[in-house]
């Protein structure tokens, strides 16, 4: 007869993947579903701030993919360049990163994966919900999208020239435009845009248009999908529910805006939070500390949003107040501070 699992765990994105690794290295048993096969490609920035490249080498390594040391940001002519103040930053496309990860729960001891495998009710004493933000636990701890609407799209490219080891962040009257390296010789673009303004050749526009982008692009060339997210940006109030030993992780327990940068980084550093609440029983603990961290994230992206709401706006702040912006990311670098409250 075979014996019911410990924890079931539904989604095999970083979260559920990362998760369902602790915990089998703890010595529980597990069982992973994942409805998707692996590699898959998914709209994402793709980058892992510092404390998530801290939190998984903690608990696995980290896989081969370009380093950055900080960020660059532009708007209307004027540039701020800010390194990271401990450690480096990944930029790691979500097809390999998804793969490795994934790969990286199977062979652990106590983990039995279930990949391409739709949930069918079937669980064990603790059950997560790491399904992303259109979890199907949403009906039992509902969500709500952050307001104002907000599209995100991204693809890799080839063509860009001087892309080296910082992600640029330009800001439009719309929204943001990213760019990384990828590895390969590839690039990273991605945009979010303001939901009235959205435009399905958005990228493309503004690659073409924006000063300090326009003049770098050479022989242009797309090298995946252009794939689109939305809404961005979600709150879930209640992510334990203690009657039926569930909880939620990763993107399903909620993700700030992405102009935070911190939606793979949260997800990843609360994977200990989560192991040890499974652990140990104290699944209370885990939701207040876990919600803490995305109300911190949420009032940084709230504040990002107002000093960026027009390319005019964030250039003045870049501008006469660039100084603020290291202690910004700094705050972003900290699960437990608050950006209100900050010095």
């Amino acid at each position: 007869m075979t014996r019911q699992p410990d924890v079931t765990i539904v989604g095999g994105g970083p979260a559920g993947s990362s998760l369902a690794i602790a915990l089998g290295r703890a010595g529980a048993r597990v069982v992973l579903y994942e409805k998707a096969t692996f590699p898959r490609l998914k709209p994402c920035g793709e980058g892992l701030l510092p404390h998530g490249v801290a939190a998984l080498e903690r608990l696995i390594g980290v896989p081969d993919a370009p380093r950055v040391r900080g960020l660059r940001f532009s708007a209307g002519g004027e540039t701020v360049d800010v390194d990271f103040p401990a450690g480096t930053g990944l930029v790691v496309r979500r097809d390999r990163l998804d793969t490795w990860l994934f790969t990286q729960a199977r062979e652990t001891a106590g983990v039995d994966v279930r990949v391409g495998t739709e949930f069918c009710g079937e669980r064990g004493r603790v059950l997560v919900g790491a399904d992303g933000t259109r979890s199907r636990f949403h009906r039992l701890l509902p969500a709500i999208p952050d307001r104002p609407r907000r599209v995100g799209l991204s693809t890799h490219v080839r063509g860009i020239a001087g892309v080296k080891d910082r992600v640029e962040v330009f800001f439009h009257d719309h929204g943001e435009i990213y760019v990384a390296p990828a590895g390969d010789g590839e690039t990273l673009v991605a945009g979010l845009f303001d939901y009235r303004h959205f435009r399905r050749d958005g990228l493309r526009h503004l690659l073409g248009t924006l000063p300090g982008l326009r003049d770098r692009v050479e022989g242009f060339e797309q090298t995946t999908p252009m794939l689109a997210s939305a809404p961005l940006g979600l709150r879930v109030p209640r992510i334990v529910d203690h009657e039926r030993q569930l909880l939620l992780a990763g993107d399903a327990a909620g993700c700030p805006d992405p102009i935070t940068g911190d939606g793979m980084a949260l997800a990843l550093s609360s994977t200990e939070l989560a192991a040890d609440a499974i652990l140990t029983g104290r699944l209370g603990q885990y939701q207040s500390r876990r919600l803490a961290r995305g109300r911190r994230a949420r009032r940084l992206g709230r504040l990002m949003l107002w000093l960026s709401r027009t390319e005019r706006r964030a250039a003045w702040f870049l501008r006469d107040f660039s100084g603020v912006v290291p202690l910004l990311l700094e705050v972003a670098l900290e699960p437990g501070a608050d950006p209100l409250r900050a010095k």
